[in-house]
């Protein structure tokens, strides 16, 4: 298989996986978002809300990366060896 080809399909596995990640980060926010917080689950609830915020920023991070290493590669800014090693 042509290196370029492995590149692609690593690029796109790795990018429909943050896809999948981040809609559960979504789905997860509207399930706590109906959660009845109850006597002491406010502070829990908010916990929870910092904790998926944390993960939706690094999940976005890492597609951020992703995408800058998909540019690189139809640019041939990196040889395509290097950035299938990153991913």
């Amino acid at each position: 298989m042509v290196v370029q080809t492995r590149v692609d399909r690593s690029i796109e596995a790795v990018v429909h996986d943050l896809e999948v990640s981040l809609s559960r980060v979504t789905e997860l926010r509207k399930e706590i978002g109906m959660l009845d917080a109850g006597r002491h689950g406010d502070a829990r609830v908010m916990r929870l809300n910092e904790l998926i915020g944390d993960l939706q920023a690094r999940v976005e991070g890492i597609e951020a990366f992703v995408q800058s290493c998909q540019r690189r590669e139809h640019r041939e800014e990196q040889p395509p060896a290097e950035i299938e090693f990153w991913m």
